[in-house]
């Protein structure tokens, strides 16, 4: 007899770049994910529509030169970005220090190889464990990964273990970007409610010369001062020629869970994230205003990423007097389950939470 049909398929016989990659899909999703590094998600597809909800990065993004090669000056994090998911940790943000360590931009996580293992495979189910040890940071990170036959969600199991014998500041990112063709018009974001407020480095950061939004404005999603004296409706998108960039940071989430829905296309996709410790959701919008390298203007896409802290600068100094920063204790762990999946747009009508699974 035949061996029985694989539904589910995982396969790690894949290169990407020169680094080790990892296929996993089913009749709905496809992943590609490079293990050899970060465990970055590059490709999140929905087979329905054939449509990778996932942004790719425009320029030529290098892969690091050494497998366990550190965050440092001579690395930025944008120079190996491909676009994608990323795991930011121990830091995410435009760089400081998290208990006696510096850091560039967003850390060292996602400047890594990790080893994967394979838990589970069968027709209907596969699981994998991604894991990483921080060479300048005394953590580990893990993360399982499983998909099942038929359906359209992911989910993913985190873990951060602090291996030190001294209590450590962390702040640990899902760095989530979105594209097109489900991102512009005619598609919106839904939220939970939360209170949110503008970067307030504005004026001192070069990377939003083009912003729209009045720095360090508060406000309730989704509609935020602008710079003109009117406001901007934050759940729906300019046109594909706008030349904007702006940050904001959604807390005080009532639950946690975003969806970025387009009828056009009847595709929506959705993550949902426990607000412990993710208790904000930090809102990066690139609408051709990213004038400065590694981008010039070239990229029209958005990040929604579940982050444990806020804001992006300042750090530590500005997390730790709003009292996001988190500190993990010797040897101990701290865990999350996010959820990330695609729908039909045109099911979702007018109900608040669209996510199918909640």
């Amino acid at each position: 007899m035949g061996s029985a049909r694989q539904n589910v398929r995982l396969s790690g016989d894949y290169q990407f770049k020169g680094v080790d990659a990892t296929l996993l899909e089913n009749e709905n999703l496809r992943l590609f994910i490079l293990d050899g590094k970060g465990g970055d998600i590059i490709e999140f597809r929905d087979k329905r529509t054939d449509v990778d909800v996932l942004w790719r990065s425009p320029h030529d993004w290098q892969v690091p030169d050494s497998p366990r090669l550190s965050a440092t000056d001579d690395t930025p994090w944008e120079t190996q970005y491909p676009g994608g998911w990323q795991i930011n940790a121990p830091l995410a943000g435009w760089g400081g220090s998290v208990s006696g360590t510096q850091y560039p931009l967003h850390g060292e996580s996602a400047l890594l190889a990790w080893d994967t293992e394979v838990l589970a495979h069968t027709a209907n189910r596969a699981r994998l464990r991604l894991s990483t040890e921080l060479v300048r940071y005394p953590f580990e990170i893990h993360r399982e990964i499983e998909l099942r036959a038929g359906e359209s969600t992911v989910e993913f199991r985190d873990r951060l273990v602090n291996t030190a014998d001294v209590p450590l500041e962390y702040i640990w990112q899902q760095h989530i970007a979105l594209g097109p063709p489900l991102v512009g018009p005619p598609a919106s974001i839904s939220l939970p409610d939360s209170s949110c407020y503008v970067d307030p480095s504005y004026p001192s950061n070069p990377t939003f010369e083009h912003h729209r939004l009045e720095p360090g404005a508060k406000f309730t999603w989704p509609t935020a001062p602008g710079t003109d004296g009117g406001t901007a409706d934050l759940s729906r998108f300019p046109p594909r020629d706008a030349t904007i960039h702006d940050q904001i940071y959604a807390t005080d989430l009532s639950a946690g869970w975003y969806a970025v829905t387009n009828p056009e296309i009847d595709l929506g996709f959705g993550v949902s994230f426990p607000t412990d410790p993710f208790e904000c959701l930090w809102y990066w919008q690139a609408f051709g205003g990213a004038e400065v390298s590694p981008y010039f203007g070239r990229n029209y896409n958005i990040g929604l990423e579940p982050t444990t802290a806020h804001p992006a600068g300042s750090i530590p100094d500005a997390q730790r007097e709003n009292g996001s920063m988190k500190i993990l204790g010797p040897g101990e762990e701290v865990t999350a389950t996010v959820t990330a999946g695609t729908f039909g747009a045109d099911a979702v009508g007018d109900r608040p939470d669209p996510l199918p699974w909640h």
